[in-house]
């Protein structure tokens, strides 16, 4: 048994249902810092603290240190209870469950966890799980995050700029398919950070690549495309739902065809779409309403001319296949590379919400309209999601937030997990973030987000959640469903050759030499006019 095991560190003197207030001795607890030296860091906020309770032992999160007004040689810490010990019949602690029955009562007392016990409270249930780093304040127990729990309720991964997202969720990704490598997970990467992160296990779509046919886009997201925002946009989103309705109907090829709708996945011809707008037009009587239809038609036509746009207003794609475009974005079959990276970084602003919003609602379709027995699970990790999944609702994001919040909401019935990572949890979709059974948080340095994140996260995190405006690099919390309890978690360190291109550019090495030039500018006016 340690010397640390043996100390009794203070006392209860108050509980209700949700924590205790405990008396410490601060000489005993200055002994214990001086006596264990570096062995551990299970002495200040975050401490796991045991109190012994009639034959149970109740474990607890230290949230909070003060200093007793009453008596200088002694502090007042707040406990949030974190669940109980199990014991053998001679009375060893052998495991450990969450949720408190029996309460102590003012008197017991109360000592320091040791890495023993928090190596059995912070075990991994006989379920499948993966290890990406070391449980704080231990010096050797693994943080285990159960794989199904992880999956199955969707997840938040939470950070400043800087704090180490990115290398966060590659780690974990690479955590993931290492342990079930025949999985589908797809990634939208607005930055170009993850396309050489996971080597051959990955494959990289782009606007060179990515053939993402025009018509498979609902009304709602043509309507974002081709219509302005104003007063006169429903108008305008009636038109376009009666031509586009018409054009599908034209597919000669198309099965059942007295069930198509607007947003039936149907492919139609440019020409039949542009040729409905003229026929409409010519039924009108007034000219000035004529033009309301020949403006919409010009703004298609625009659109297919634009060589930018080439990767889905492209007139070519009329016979492409719907099977294969899910088959590429989704893995399937899985030929080896389970992830699909979604690289926006090339796609033009103005549909990016549009490319975001129409392969978010054929991923969800795909997995509600699949077999059940058969459908394969589907991860979709977004990026910077509150650029997607704004907290407060706008035109520009209306489309995306929808089929985004569609599947934090209904995803999970179907097989399909949702991943959310972002710099500002206070800007994200209440909707959405709520649905995350798991947050992992990094650093936050702003105060609304860290006050945002505490809202959101589950019970007995308090004496974590106060952290994580001081988390170092490569440290967060998790919480949730998809950990055994909350804890704070040192983060293993990713192979070099697996870590995204995110890292901040060094202004002192670059400026140390002058290597921009002349040529420089050639190759970049170049690809500016060129490459776009």
């Amino acid at each position: 048994m340690s010397t640390m095991q043996e100390s009794t560190i203070g006392h209860v003197v108050g509980t209700d249902g949700i924590k205790a207030m405990c008396s410490i001795d601060n000489a005993t607890l200055a002994e214990i810092r001086a006596r264990i030296g570096g062995d551990t860091d299970n002495t200040s906020i975050g401490a796991i603290v045991r109190i012994s309770v009639s034959g149970t032992d109740v474990f607890c999160g230290l949230v909070e240190l003060a200093r007793d007004h009453d008596d200088p040689g002694r502090s007042l810490a707040e406990l949030e209870y974190i669940g109980e010990g199990v014991h053998d019949a001679s009375g060893a602690l052998v495991g450990f469950s969450r949720g408190v029955s029996s309460f102590p009562q003012p008197g017991d007392p109360a000592r320091l966890a040791t890495e023993e016990e928090l190596a059995i409270i912070f075990a991994p249930p006989d379920l499948p799980h993966i290890q990406f780093g070391t449980v704080y304040p231990t010096r050797g127990v693994r943080a285990p995050v159960l794989f199904d729990n992880l999956l199955s309720r969707h997840f938040a991964i939470v950070g400043s700029s800087g704090s180490g997202k990115s290398t966060t969720v590659s780690l974990l990704l690479d955590r993931i398919v290492g342990r079930a490598g025949h999985g589908h997970v797809v990634i939208f990467d607005p930055h170009g950070e993850y396309a050489h992160a996971f080597g051959d296990a990955a494959q990289v779509w782009d606007v060179s690549n990515l053939a993402m046919p025009y018509w498979a886009m609902n009304l709602d997201e043509h309507c974002e495309a081709f219509i302005a925002a104003g007063d006169d946009r429903t108008v305008d989103a009636n038109i376009l739902a009666k031509v586009l309705l018409r054009a599908r109907q034209r597919n000669i090829h198309a099965e059942a065809p007295g069930r198509i709708t607007a947003d039936t996945p149907i492919s139609y011809q440019l020409k039949d779409l542009t040729d409905a707008l003229e026929e409409e037009a010519g039924r009108l009587e007034k000219l000035a309403d004529a033009s309301r239809y020949t403006h919409l038609r010009l703004t298609i036509e625009q659109f297919f001319h634009d060589r930018r746009y080439n990767f889905i207003f492209n007139a070519e794609h009329a016979g492409a296949s719907l099977q294969k475009l899910l088959g590429d974005i989704l893995r399937i079959p899985n030929a080896g590379k389970p992830i699909s990276i979604i690289d926006l970084a090339g796609v033009p602003t103005e549909i990016v919400n549009v490319v975001v919003a129409t392969l978010t609602r054929l991923i969800l379709d795909y997995a509600i309209w699949a077999p059940r027995a058969e459908r394969a699970p589907i991860l979709l990790v977004c990026e910077e999601a509150h650029r997607y999944l704004p907290r407060h609702m706008n035109e520009a994001t209306r489309s995306v937030r929808t089929q985004l919040e569609r599947v934090a909401r209904e995803g999970r019935k179907y097989g399909v997990c949702l991943g959310l990572v972002s710099q500002r949890p206070s800007e994200l979709s209440d909707t959405a973030l709520s649905q995350c059974g798991t947050l992992i948080s990094l650093r936050l340095n702003n105060q609304s987000d860290q006050d945002h994140l505490i809202a959101a996260l589950s019970e007995g995190a308090r004496s974590l959640a106060g952290s994580v405006g001081a988390l170092r690099n490569r440290e967060c919390v998790i919480s949730g469903e998809g950990v055994p309890i909350p804890m704070r978690v040192r983060i293993d360190e990713l192979e070099v050759e697996k870590r995204p291109a995110s890292e901040d550019p060094s202004f002192s090495d670059r400026w140390s030499h002058d290597r921009a030039d002349s040529a420089l500018l050639d190759t970049t006016v170049r690809r500016w006019r060129v490459d776009r």
